[in-house]
């Protein structure tokens, strides 16, 4: 690990956008919640409000600007594509992963570590899950609640900015200067937070996303299935830049596409979302796998 480290230093280089805005990661937390608060302990839905405020903690976390806590969870929020490659192809392991883009040796790299942000609040969540049913004493019991109720929160969070395409790519804030553009995408700096928080705050609202919510379900492969997220996002990345170009993200005259678009990744983070937590809450009810122990 001593060999990563000028390397890695290079690679947490904090962006200043987040993602949806508040009002879109509380619409994502919101929506998981309701959709799954039948298949979870009941704590879960008696503390809709403190899973809603967390659904915007790692946000809140950016004003403590320039402090180690900030620079090092700042590369949390995103994943640029580019500079990696296939999706698909990254490591269960953080550090495996930090290995081989260390390996790389491209100068001013900016990968991002988003994948892991989600995969290890998941565990964190299992944990919490299965040390409340474990609990021996009521004080046990309490603590292990709370731990769950953040986790959850906070990785809303993140599951929510995965849905984001601009949060997948070195093009976060518009097409990037040196980077050949056929296709003539804008080049706005101001489109990210036109995108995510303008255009949310002026046209999406909570029945616009609900009915495109999907009933929880059970993963059969959690890490397979963050990836497939991630996929997604990037994959929608062109499609959300050729909209741009015919005026569909004009929070001053929102128009049917862009609503239906943007609503649309919303909704797919919910579900998201709630498949998570409800495939934690399953797990942590079954025996510890024997590889895990």
């Amino acid at each position: 690990m001593r060999l990563l480290t000028a390397t890695l230093l290079i690679l947490i280089i904090p962006i200043t956008s987040s993602a949806w805005g508040e009002k879109g990661h509380i619409i994502v937390n919101t929506l998981a919640l309701e959709a799954c608060a039948s298949k979870l302990p009941e704590f879960m839905n008696a503390a809709r409000n403190d899973i809603v405020y967390n659904a915007n903690e790692p946000d809140r976390w950016r004003e403590e600007a320039n402090t180690p806590m900030n620079i090092a969870q700042a590369a949390d929020h995103f994943f640029d594509s580019e500079f990696w490659g296939p999706i698909a192809t990254i490591d269960t392991d953080r550090y495996k992963f930090m290995e081989k883009v260390a390996a790389k040796k491209v100068e001013l790299i900016r990968v991002g570590y988003l994948p892991y942000a989600i995969v290890e609040h998941y565990g964190r969540l299992v944990n919490a899950f299965r040390n409340w049913r474990n609990a021996r004493t009521p004080q046990a019991r309490e603590a292990a609640r709370a731990d769950a109720v953040h986790y959850a929160g906070v990785m809303g969070h993140y599951v929510g900015d995965a849905a984001q395409p601009m949060h997948m790519t070195v093009h976060f804030n518009g097409w990037l200067d040196n980077v050949p553009n056929p296709n003539n995408y804008t080049r706005d700096r101001g489109l990210h937070a036109r995108y995510e928080t303008a255009y949310v705050d002026a046209a999406i609202e909570v029945p616009t996303v609900q009915p495109k919510v999907q009933p929880p379900r059970r993963l059969t492969d959690v890490w397979g299935s963050i990836k497939q997220h991630l996929i997604q996002g990037f994959n929608e990345l062109e499609p959300m830049f050729q909209l741009e170009k015919t005026g569909e993200f004009n929070p001053a005259q929102p128009r049917p596409k862009g609503t239906e678009f943007i609503a649309t990744e919303i909704a797919r983070g919910a579900t998201m979302l709630s498949n998570l937590w409800y495939t934690a809450w399953l797990e942590s009810g079954e025996p510890v796998p024997q590889s895990r122990r």
